[in-house]
């Protein structure tokens, strides 16, 4: 097996992992591992934009109380005002690394409004602010001579030893998709940026490499992780019964004055809070899900014929353009939209230099639970949350990690597959509607009982093979997240932000006032 010596390695190239790398790159040599090209991450289909507090009318206190109010109360308040306040200047980094964002007639900075906010602090590129971010990134990282990028890379496990009583871990163990070579890659730090674990579920928004990679070796490795119960569902995908391809329908858009509404067209949202379209994404996704009930309808839709002319190609083209290409010209017509899952809020939980309980492992983005998006996270803290850690944990291990590995196990895999393709189809295809029903929008304990009960099975159904092929292990990941989270929502007994269970008591810790003006004063 070759062995490889870095100064820190990241596996997953999306705004978090880049931009560590970038950070980094000034004290040491960078390995990026990409499960896929560089540029296949969630990051890239992130469309809506990064907020930050930008203007003289708004200040870190309104973003502080947006964030704490759309998490339920359960956000680690001294993570978010980290994050908060320091957002003015990651934007500032973003555009040196020449990410152009939109900008007003007076030159400064267009901010869009979305669900949630109780001000303008969306800074974006049109609607395709992650694709925007990703390329400037990416090419930032292709020139830096300290970084090598190794696209076709999969993580298989950590490498770790137990020093003093203390988990330390000092390398991974990664397969080359290209040649079928193992290589262990021992470092300084090693920084999980592997993004979330969507593809659980049989609607999602995330691309098809989310399956939980960096948080099923975690686990494996003995990582502390919180907050799984806690997946956000999107409330406007777009419904393509002809594709299984989710396209996001961003929130921006409803920011720009979209409504959503009942097949006849009537709005529906004021029913179920005062903000109406644009509520935190939890309250919008079950109110869409249970009006699609009620109206025994595949899907609801998105009025945005009410926009100004012009403004829906100008601002949305991505969207626009996504609509006329399945017939849908989304100046005259109603956009069919329903709910999928989107963002996972919990993960390996970090400090605010993004370590986890495994000294030399670092998590940022997606994967990692830094406390700031609480029971739900509000619209396009993501971007931010990335940049943010990213940043913080590039500084705090280039002062504190150090070299630890003297020697080191490599685990032998066989690469021979006995799985056939379809039955690693269908158990895949059985997770997948196994967790949309009873660990989806709305969960019931009774349901969460059977899912834990059928995942064992799946479980293990898959050992069976007694093999290894890089399609089992993603599936080995998938059934490892999605026990995660059936067991935080088992543990959880009653609903808050994204956990939602039927017929048990709500728990409100942040009431939305009846005057919503009052929350921006």
């Amino acid at each position: 097996m070759e062995s490889l010596n870095y100064d820190f390695v990241v596996l997953g190239s999306g705004i978090a992992g880049l931009t560590f790398a970038l950070e980094a790159a000034a004290h040491g040599k960078v390995l990026v591992l990409c499960k896929s090209a560089l540029s296949e991450t969630n990051t890239a289909y992130a469309q809506g934009g990064i907020a930050a507090v930008l203007s003289n009318i708004d200040s870190f206190e309104q973003h502080v109380q947006d964030t704490l109010t759309a998490g339920a109360g359960l956000c680690d308040e001294t993570a978010v005002r980290f994050m908060v306040e320091r957002a003015p200047e990651s934007i500032k980094w973003l555009q040196q690394q020449s990410v152009q964002f939109d900008t007003a007639p007076d030159e400064t900075i267009a901010l869009g409004l979305e669900g949630g906010h109780c001000q303008h602090r969306i800074a974006h590129v049109k609607d395709h602010t992650g694709l925007s971010i990703q390329q400037a990134l990416s090419k930032s990282a292709f020139q830096n001579p300290n970084i090598t990028i190794a696209e076709y890379h999969l993580g298989i496990d950590l490498l770790t030893q137990s020093i003093n009583q203390e988990k330390v871990c000092y390398g991974v163990q990664a397969l080359d998709l290209v040649s079928g070579n193992y290589k262990a890659i021992l470092a300084k730090a090693i920084v999980l940026a592997t993004g979330a674990s969507g593809q659980v579920y049989q609607y999602t928004t995330n691309p098809t490499i989310a399956t939980g990679d960096g948080l099923a070796m975690a686990h494996r490795a003995g990582a502390t992780i919180r907050n799984m119960e806690f997946f956000q569902f999107h409330p406007t995908a777009l419904y393509n019964p002809t594709s299984k391809d989710t396209f996001l329908i961003s929130e921006a858009l409803r920011g720009a004055g979209a409504e959503l509404v009942l097949p006849d067209g009537t709005a529906f949202m004021q029913l179920y809070h005062p903000l109406g379209s644009l509520a935190p994404r939890d309250i919008v996704a079950r109110a869409v899900y249970e009006q699609m009930n009620l109206h025994h309808s595949p899907c609801l839709y998105l009025d945005a014929t009410r926009l100004p002319e012009g403004r829906l190609q100008k601002s949305f083209p991505f969207i626009y353009t996504k609509c006329k290409s399945i017939g849908i010209d989304a100046t005259l017509e109603f956009i069919p939209v329903v709910p999928a899952a989107h963002y996972q809020c919990g993960g390996l939980e970090t400090d605010l230099h993004g370590q986890t309980s495994i000294s030399g492992l670092y998590a940022v983005g997606e994967v990692a639970c830094t406390g700031v998006h609480g029971a739900n996270r509000l619209a396009s803290n993501s971007l931010l949350e990335g940049v943010e850690f990213g940043r913080a944990a590039a500084t705090h291990a280039s002062e504190n990690a150090k070299q630890r590995f003297s020697c080191f196990k490599s685990i032998v895999y066989s690469l021979a597959d006995t799985c056939s393709d379809a039955l690693i189809s269908e158990i895949k295809a059985d997770l997948q509607a196994l967790m949309w029903e009873h660990a989806g929008i709305v969960r019931t304990t009774e349901g969460l009982t059977i899912a834990k009960e059928k995942l064992a099975e799946l479980k293990y159904k898959l050992e069976q093979c007694h093999t290894f092929s890089v399609a089992v292990q993603e599936l080995q990941n998938m059934l490892t997240t999605a026990e995660l989270i059936v067991q935080a929502c088992l543990a959880r007994t009653q609903s808050i932000g994204g956990h939602y269970l039927a017929n048990e008591p709500t728990k409100t810790e942040m009431q939305f006032p009846e005057n919503i003006a009052a929350a921006c004063l």
